[in-house]
């Protein structure tokens, strides 16, 4: 049982994770006592995915993940961490399903040709998800590949790996949806979403014409990063040895096209980000991710070319 001052603090540390700012603390309070009467069934379905989304949940911050999801509702399912397995799994999210009101997280990409390329039980995602999605109160994407497709969906791959949000507008299911782009996703993306759906009933306010949260991809990584003040002066590494702050743009960093809060929020319960340990953005949050050319861009493609080229040639998808 929480004390009145530890449950404060973790509503507290909740609207840090969501807006960077203790703002949303006492709607926080009020939607959690709420939430004790009817808490909101949880269930996480895996579709081509890796596990790294799930292995960015249990480790990269200091929450515990499962006992965050304990606290806003209950993680009713998880293919990795729920005790039902096989078809006590299955019969778990039918009952889930029959309920309907439930939040639906999906990890991986949707695969159509074939689409016995990944299965849920005896049956493929692709024709299951359609049913367990229409019953559900909102669905969200976490990570690249649920919200862009993300590897299985990339130039060569053979299973025609679609989005969520294509595979929903595909099978014409009309759903609030929540797009937490990411490879992997990041713990306070996903924490934070969850924690103000649940407290407040709605989906936080989203970036214009897309469903992506405003807070954390409202601007491009290159405008936060530390290093902006060093592309503003043209000072640019040339030697990974040596030059150690300057902007890392012409070492073929994608920065400049990935919306994502990454310098600011960092990784690993703030310990780090790919920028600070002298290594250029892959662009993993950018919608146009993975690049069909390289991982980075060549310093060639870069040097001396007008901003609106370089553009073109870091979206280069």
């Amino acid at each position: 049982m929480l004390t009145r001052r530890q449950f404060l603090k973790k509503c507290r540390d909740i609207s840090l994770l969501m807006c960077g700012s203790t703002l949303l603390t006492r709607s926080l309070a009020e939607g959690f006592i709420r939430l004790v009467e009817d808490p909101p069934p949880i269930a996480f379905i895996h579709a081509q995915n890796c596990m790294g989304c799930t292995t960015s949940m249990m480790y990269g911050n200091d929450f515990d993940f499962v006992d965050f999801l304990a606290q806003i509702g209950g993680l009713d399912l998880h293919p990795a961490l729920s005790f039902s397995q096989g078809d006590d799994y299955l019969d778990t999210l039918k009952g889930i399903v029959a309920r309907g009101d439930f939040i639906l997280v999906v990890e991986g990409s949707i695969p159509t040709r074939p689409k016995e390329a990944c299965y849920l039980g005896t049956t493929p995602v692709y024709d299951v998800l359609a049913d367990y999605a229409k019953e559900a109160r909102l669905v969200i994407s976490s990570g690249s590949c649920a919200s862009h497709g993300g590897i299985p969906a990339s130039n060569g791959n053979l299973t025609g790996a679609l989005s969520v949000k294509s595979y929903l507008e595909k099978r014409e299911i009309d759903i609030p949806h929540l797009q937490l782009p990411g490879c992997p996703v990041h713990p306070d993306h996903l924490m934070g979403s969850l924690a103000y759906i649940t407290a407040t009933g709605k989906l936080p306010p989203l970036k214009e014409k897309t469903n992506f949260p405003k807070e954390y991809f409202g601007e491009i990584l290159h405008n936060r990063c530390n290093r902006y003040q060093h592309f503003s002066q043209d000072l640019f590494v040339e030697d990974f040895a040596k030059d150690k702050n300057d902007c890392l743009l012409k070492k073929g960093c994608r920065g400049p096209l990935t919306p994502s809060d990454c310098p600011v929020r960092r990784w690993n319960n703030r310990t780090s980000v790919c920028i600070d340990s002298n290594t250029p953005c892959i662009g993993c949050m950018s919608p146009y991710w993975p690049f069909k050319d390289d991982l980075y861009l060549e310093p060639s493609e870069v040097e001396d070319i007008p901003w609106s080229q370089l553009k073109k040639k870091t979206r280069s998808r």
